[in-house]
């Protein structure tokens, strides 16, 4: 089992398809509350958004777009109702459990099917002593 000071934080990405309840996917108050309700689940720190942002054009590409900054970095989904989907990405540097990930959006929008997941661990050469980060940091920024 790994150590949670081992790596820099954790991201989730995800497609969830088939969603049998659309109505809430193209909708900016139902949105706005659900990324609330998700990070406070998840135990974040919000600092700024919810955002909710819309995508016009054609039925496969119109949707909805929501974005929190977190204290702990951010969270983001992007809705397709047209299509019954809804692609996510969570990265944060505190841990966070994925089933509560999981059962907000059952909420959200009913059944769905995971069609593409990802759960990796982020910033394992990342160094905790935050001298080491800034000089990291400062030998990989282009000179200005």
């Amino acid at each position: 089992m790994s150590n949670a000071l081992d790596h820099y934080g954790d991201e989730l990405t995800l497609r969830l398809s088939g969603i049998t309840e659309t109505r809430l996917l193209d909708d900016d108050a139902a949105l706005t509350r659900f990324m609330r309700e998700l990070v406070d689940r998840i135990g974040m720190t919000v600092i700024a958004g919810p955002l909710v942002a819309t995508e016009n054009g054609p039925p496969e590409k119109a949707g909805k777009s929501a974005v929190v900054i977190l204290a702990e970095s951010h969270a983001a989904i992007h809705t397709y109702p047209h299509l019954r989907e809804i692609f996510v990405n969570i990265f944060s540097c505190k841990p966070f459990r994925e089933a509560d990930v999981l059962d907000e959006f059952h909420k959200l929008i009913g059944d769905y099917e995971i069609t593409e997941h990802t759960f990796t661990r982020r910033g394992e050469e990342w160094p905790r002593d935050l001298t080491a980060a800034r000089e990291l940091w400062s030998a990989q920024r282009i000179p200005g």
